[in-house]
């Protein structure tokens, strides 16, 4: 097979890409003294062999998927998978800037959320629930929902549930046994005479555990797109090639169709037609990936609420409490619309001292508890066509900053309860 050089250039650039994003995470696995034998000669003969190895893998992979794999179907596959591992890396580059920026600016309280936070991805709790979120969202893809040809959405919306749901748990979990167990053990003590302030340790138990959080929507949030592609291959949608973004409809077929933007730059670049359809393949990835983004979005703002919440009483209450009311809490915010429903219309149809009790109690819930019912992604799934997409993101970005809002009164009445808190 002929190559060109621009097809062969941009081939080795994005594998090199990869490489470059993996030196972070590489770095921090490394052993300390090969971090210091690269200090002090980054140029020996080693690392100069590694190099051109990466450049030689970098060159040979193109040339080879090119040679081996012609169609377009399976170059664009190969393209999405490239673009899930980009995503990953992407994602994994994230937390080494976010904790590079924290021990710069917050030494202390940084030192304490990395702690958390190292502690939270090492524990077997992590895993065991991001395996069951996997397991639970694959088994989805299989079994009949009776929609009407709207299964595709119907795994979606699960989707988001199941990720959610256990970001919770690991949370409200991590924060009792983080916290509660440290200020029981009095090893909070420890801690504190660093001197690390009672402030700067709730809010850095925070961070950490809700950065482990994140690290766990950052795997399920690739495993999931993937899911809803391999859910649009098993109920034999309309193919993804096929779909162009002003012919069709996203919530009829199930399936994001391919950005303009890329057929158009595609068209301009008039690139080898191999080549052409691999980069088609990451602009269909990107564009999935987008779609999927304002759920993830206000998924993890409804699981930011519900840590804070656990984070506070975890200061004051033990692990089998604090579960307990974090799960109150969840189950009373999603009923208490309902009640306000009832309430009004039992004030309209049949006034009187219940009527007035409950329209009291829902009053009092609706004021107080947190309306996680906004953070929901079932009303966009549910329509016709999918909401103008500035009227969306204007939504989601007024929903997370209510989150931001509600969590941070949650942390201060936390830091109420933990100033007067007995530690000896």
């Amino acid at each position: 097979m002929n190559f060109t050089i621009p097809t062969l250039l941009i081939g080795t650039g994005l594998i090199l890409l990869q490489f470059v994003l993996a030196i972070p995470w590489i770095w921090l696995l490394l052993p300390r003294e090969d971090q210091e034998s690269i200090r002090r000669n980054p140029f020996a003969p080693w690392m100069l062999q590694r190099i051109a190895a990466a450049i030689g893998v970098s060159v040979a992979l193109p040339i080879l998927l090119l040679t081996f794999v012609q169609d377009r179907a399976s170059l664009e596959i190969a393209g999405r998978l490239y673009a899930a591992i980009l995503q990953l890396q992407l994602t994994i580059l994230l937390f080494v800037i976010l904790f590079g920026l924290l021990m710069l600016l917050w030494p202390k309280g940084g030192a304490v959320a990395l702690a958390a936070f190292r502690e939270g991805v090492r524990q077997p709790m992590l895993w065991l629930l991001t395996g069951l979120a996997a397991g639970a969202m694959a088994i989805s893809i299989i079994i009949p929902y009776f929609t009407f040809g709207e299964d595709y959405l119907m795994v979606k919306q699960l989707g988001y549930d199941v990720i959610m749901l256990a970001a919770v748990l690991f949370g409200s979990l991590t924060a009792s046994l983080s916290i509660s167990d440290e200020i029981e053990g009095r090893t909070a003590i420890t801690v504190m005479s660093k001197p690390v302030s009672r402030r700067q340790f709730m809010l850095g138990k925070f961070a950490g555990i809700i950065l482990a959080a994140l690290f766990m929507f950052g795997l399920l949030g690739v495993y999931f797109e993937g899911v809803l592609i391999v859910k649009h291959w098993w109920d034999k949608l309309e193919p993804i090639t096929t779909v162009i973004e002003s012919e069709t409809s996203q919530a009829r077929i199930g399936v994001v169709s391919t950005p303009l933007w890329v057929a158009s730059t595609l068209e301009r670049w008039d690139l080898q037609s191999s080549i052409t359809d691999f980069l088609r393949g990451i602009g269909q990835w990107t564009a999935h990936a987008l779609d999927t983004l304002p759920g993830l979005i206000l998924c993890y703002s409804q699981v930011m609420v519900l840590v804070g919440l656990a984070v506070a009483l975890a200061t004051r209450v033990p692990m089998v409490v604090n579960l307990s009311s974090v799960l109150v809490v969840f189950f009373l915010s999603h009923l208490t619309p309902v009640l306000v429903t009832i309430a009004r219309k039992a004030d309209v149809e049949n006034p009187g001292p219940v009527a007035q009790l409950l329209g009291f109690v829902s009053g009092v819930f609706d004021t107080v508890l947190p309306d996680l019912g906004a953070f929901s992604m079932d009303p966009a799934l549910l329509t016709d066509a999918p909401p103008p997409a500035a009227q969306f993101a204007q939504y989601v970005g007024s929903v997370t900053l209510y989150g931001l809002l509600y969590t941070a009164i949650v942390l201060i009445l936390g830091l109420i309860l933990f100033e007067d808190r007995d530690l000896a």
